[in-house]
């Protein structure tokens, strides 16, 4: 398998970009946050996304802008687990926030894929 980690941290291809994560636990449905979000500095590729990567996202949630984000670093979505549990990423960019609303594990070519959508539109 290709490895694709290299091009994607070149400085020649890639950004810096910000993602805020706000870890907690969930208790009878609801999402307790355990302190304030957390600001991590990535490295990717951030790009406009591409009609088929638009169609998972549900028509009302749409407002255009989505991202695709290419990173050697793990995204997460919400999620419930024994020791990580959260609500979404949220990615900073050009002074906007996105929210992260899937990502693809493609670990063995050495990076994930999410897909973000503006906050306007959560």
């Amino acid at each position: 398998m290709i490895d694709v980690s290299r091009v994607l941290n070149d400085p020649r291809v890639s950004q810096t970009f910000i993602i805020f994560r706000k870890p907690g636990k969930w208790e009878r449905g609801r999402f307790i946050p355990e302190k304030d979000e957390i600001e991590i500095n990535m490295r990717g590729v951030i790009s406009v996304a591409k009609p088929k990567d638009i169609e998972i996202i549900p028509e009302g949630d749409r407002v255009g802008g989505e991202l695709v984000i290419y990173s050697t670093q793990e995204i997460f979505t919400t999620r419930k687990g024994e020791k990580d549990s959260g609500t979404s990423d949220e990615l900073l960019w050009h002074g906007e926030r996105y929210k992260i609303y899937s990502v693809s594990p493609y670990v063995d070519y050495g990076y994930y894929k999410a897909i973000a959508m503006r906050k306007a539109s959560c």
